[in-house]
């Protein structure tokens, strides 16, 4: 978030910062910053949004704060110094005053009682110096008038606008501080792994294959599904679809329905519980699993939840001889999804039984259904 903070700051030192409107203008271009970034990022998880748009006016109230204050203590400034000179008013002793203070008692007596004025007029005869003195003042007074007139007529003439020039000068650089904030929020949400989920982000050591007897996988995590476009090549073995529902045996808390409408022939599983009599067991050939012994390979489900709702279910493996596949969790809307997750086996043999995959449609216990689709295996290299 530094990189926009900076913009910002710059932004307010290019502009006419005083003016609020400017500086609200500069803060909602940072918003806009921010959205531009995270859209051309392709960050669409709702938690990293709302944390960096938190950030984000968190740095934006901050910076008003500081500016507030600024403008505050530059209005208190000028008005001390203006009261720091002015005593006159009040009684205290100016500049004049002052030097009356120092001067010696008889001179200063001596201008009180009779000021000289020199007019510059000495030794002129009483009478001609009385008519200089009409002369002059009867040409200064219409000087003083005009002078009046214009000093008042400046007074109304509003103040020279700012230039059109600084005004676009000015909007250029916030534009280009704003491009570069851009850019450098989006090098910043790259290079800092802000994208990458939390097994990108995990660099530790990878544990070897073993059996894993908890939850391996967190719904809050988010989802790995198949993308829309790459669909399913060949290599990928369809091991059930909705027509095998002789390989379906449910618990005695859960149902398989085998349903057929426009939308396709799917496998309808509803549990009613998230125990061990809630789940459905699919059949698993063993050639299937001979595919996959000694390998990685990569389960699929093409699953939705009921429209309107949202479920969480579970799937669980127990291939014969091969052992087990962890409990693995997934949260599914009424949007048909592929969901992924990987299987390691590094015994060599192949089983001579089948195998089985336990699903159950709602971890909750609520009773929400699963609609299944298609089960399918990516056998490894």
């Amino acid at each position: 978030m530094s990189g926009l903070e900076t913009a910002i700051r710059h932004a307010l030192e290019r502009s006419d910062r005083a003016n609020s409107e400017t500086r609200a203008r500069i803060y909602q271009s940072a918003r806009n910053a921010l959205e531009a970034g995270l859209r051309k990022q392709d960050v669409h998880d709702p938690n990293v949004i709302a944390q960096q748009r938190h950030r984000l006016e968190a740095i934006i109230h901050a910076i008003e704060v500081e500016e507030r204050a600024a403008l505050k203590a530059a209005s208190v400034a000028p008005a001390v110094r203006l009261d720091a000179g002015r005593h006159d008013d009040d009684g205290a002793p100016s500049a004049a005053l002052d030097d009356r203070v120092h001067m010696p008692p008889e001179r200063a007596a001596s201008e009180a009682a009779s000021p000289v004025v020199d007019d510059g007029l000495a030794g002129v005869r009483p009478d001609r110096r009385e008519a200089s003195r009409a002369t002059e003042a009867a040409s200064v007074a219409p000087a003083a008038g005009k002078r009046g007139k214009k000093a008042a007529a400046a007074a109304e003439l509003p103040k020279p606008r700012r230039r059109k020039r600084d005004r676009l000068l000015s909007f250029v650089m916030v534009v280009a501080t704003l491009v570069a904030a851009i850019g450098t929020a989006a090098w910043w949400a790259q290079t800092s792994g802000l994208l990458k989920s939390a097994a990108e982000r995990d660099t530790s050591v990878a544990n070897p294959p073993s059996t894993v007897l908890s939850e391996d996988f967190d719904g809050g995590e988010g989802l790995r599904t198949l993308g829309a476009q790459s669909g399913f090549s060949g290599d990928w073995v369809e091991v059930f679809k909705p027509a095998d529902a002789g390989k379906v045996t449910a618990g005695s808390r859960a149902s398989a329905d085998a349903v057929s409408d426009e939308s396709g022939q799917r496998l309808r599983i509803t549990s009613a519980t998230a125990e061990a009599d809630g789940n459905v067991r699919i059949e698993i050939p063993a050639s299937v699993l001979g595919q996959i012994s000694g390998k990685t390979s990569t389960v699929a489900l093409s699953v939705r939840a009921d429209a309107g709702k949202q479920t969480q279910f579970s799937v669980e493996c127990d291939f014969s001889s091969l052992g087990d596949c962890g409990r693995h969790r997934f949260t599914v809307n009424e949007e048909t999804s592929d969901m992924l997750f990987k299987v390691t086996f590094d015994r060599s043999l192949a089983p001579s039984a089948p195998g089985h995959m336990l699903i159950n449609s709602d971890l909750a216990g609520t009773g929400n259904s699963l609609d299944l689709f298609a089960v399918r295996i990516l056998p490894g290299q």
